[in-house]
Parts: C-alpha cells; structure tokens; sequence
C-alpha cells in the first residue's frame, strides 16, 4: 500500500511539473522590453537620467518655537540604484522672544538603494550628504558643517523618510550645528 501512495504521489509530481505553464508576458504595443524589467540607466539618455524633487526638515512648531527647512534638489542616476546631486536649503528658526535666524545652505548628497531590503521593509536606502550654512539674519553666529550618514525608507520616485546622523554636530564653543540635534529627519524625494 505505501508503494502504490509513493507511487501516485511521484506521478503526481510528475504529471503537475511537465505541464506547468511558462509565465505569461505581456507588453505594450510598441515596447523593447517587459513592463516589469526597469530600464537599465546606461540605456537612458542625459535628460532621462535627471531627477528633481525636494523636501523639508526640522519641522518642529512648540511653545518654544518654530524650526522648519525646505530644501528643492536635482539629482543624477549614475546606476539604477545610485543617484549624487546637489540642493539648496533654507532654514528658519525662531525662539520665543529670543532669536529670529535664517539660514541659506548647500548641499551635495549620493543616495544608495538597497535592493536586497526590498524583500524585508520595501525600498531602503543609505544616504549621505555634506552641507554649508550662511546666516542671512543680523548676527555673528558662525556654523559647523554638517557631515550627515543615515538611511532612509523610500521609492526612488516619491516621498521618503531619512534618518541621519551629523558626524560634525557641535553645539558649544563659536560654531554651531545648523541643526538642534546630531540626529536629522528629512522627508522628501524625486518626484520628476
């Protein structure tokens, strides 16, 4: 009786292998390739490969006060998962009946997508960037540039979320941190 079971369960597993059915493909009247397949960024021309997008950091609005950042950026795919660019931001912060202090700044970045995360938490990323800050308001505050590394959960098209750390944060002496802590949320992305 075992034989006859390991028998039908081998015939089974046969039959249901040789007849499996191959997946079906379809595409786009006109496509080179599958919807699925991203292009390859080597195959893409200049323009194709430019991003633009931005984002905003700080945020924070309390009894205290206010401290919020919008940063517009470009970028550029150099491989499907690795885009460098540059930004400008602008942030403004304000402590009740304290200070009122405007900041312009630069920013040079390089996001690295990990596709192996995509099987875990979705589109992961790490991200560092390095940034200069000029004072626009009336005082003689001098500020550190920031020297960020984090990661970050997002699509390379769309709204994401970094969490990164100022390797350069210093709050005593004459220069600053731009930022109230070492560690630094921005949410932002490509969206063109």
């Amino acid at each position: 009786m075992k034989k006859l079971f390991l028998l039908l369960f081998l015939v089974t597993v046969g039959v249901s292998t040789t007849y499996a059915q191959d997946p079906v493909v379809i595409k786009e009247e006109g496509a080179v390739q599958d919807l699925d397949e991203e292009p390859d960024v080597r195959d893409l021309t200049f323009r194709e490969r430019l991003r633009f997008g931005g984002g905003i950091n700080g945020g924070t609005i309390s009894s205290f006060g206010i401290n919020i950042g919008v940063s517009p950026m470009a970028g550029y795919m150099l491989t499907n998962n690795t885009i460098v660019g540059v930004g400008l931001t602008y942030n403004y912060n304000s402590a009740t009946n304290y200070y009122k202090l405007s900041q312009l700044g630069e920013k040079l970045f390089v996001r690295q997508n990990l596709p192996f995360l995509q099987q875990v938490i979705g589109q992961g990323y790490l991200i560092g960037q390095v940034e200069n800050y000029s004072e626009l308001s009336n005082t003689p505050i001098q500020y550190t540039n920031p020297v960020l590394v984090g990661i970050g959960l997002g699509a390379p098209r769309g709204f994401g979320i970094s969490i990164m750390y100022d390797l350069n944060y210093s709050n005593v002496g004459n220069k600053i941190s731009p930022y109230g802590s070492a560690l630094v949320v921005q949410i932002g992305g490509f969206f063109f």
